[in-house]
């Protein structure tokens, strides 16, 4: 897994927001176990919480491995596209945790664009939001948490190649 310029992390989810940032292969399947804490280390709730996860696509210029990791510049795509809903599955909300899925069709790709042929640098970009929602509890008001996402896709030469 790429390690990303902490620059670039910024561009993307600001100085102190969590993400999750990879590349990865067109048509991978991968997933995501996340498990939530609070302060002193408990499980967070999310009995109650709504949890669903986004990406767009993105363009991508002047990828470069830098002397401190993966460095490109990232800007919206145009045409805009839709955005891309994410599985989130395997929920317990008790024990704080569930799973991301990156399922090949979540890509939504299709074959010989010029981001997945094997000559470009750049790739393809996606970024987006894991979004837990809690609703009010008493007198604590309805709360969102954020976790941001980054993924360059690129080709592996066998496929789009």
């Amino acid at each position: 897994m790429a390690v990303f310029n902490k620059n670039t992390l910024t561009q993307v989810s600001g100085f102190d927001n969590q993400i999750i940032a990879g590349e990865l292969v067109y048509q991978q399947k991968t997933f995501w176990n996340l498990a939530l804490t609070n302060g002193d280390g408990t499980p967070m709730d999310l009995s109650t919480a709504t949890i669903d996860a986004q990406i767009i696509r993105r363009e991508l210029t002047n990828v470069r491995d830098s002397r401190y990791g993966l460095a490109f510049d990232i800007n919206d795509y145009t045409p805009t596209p839709d955005p891309i809903s994410l599985t989130i599955s395997n929920v317990d909300g008790t024990h704080g945790s569930f799973t991301l899925v990156i399922d090949d069709s979540s890509w939504d790709l299709v074959a010989g664009q010029i981001g997945l042929d094997i000559a470009n640098i750049n790739g393809t970009g996606f970024s987006g939001r894991i979004k837990i929602s809690f609703p009010v509890d008493g007198s604590t008001p309805a709360n969102d948490l954020i976790i941001f996402l980054l993924f360059l896709v690129r080709s592996d030469a066998i496929v789009n190649n």
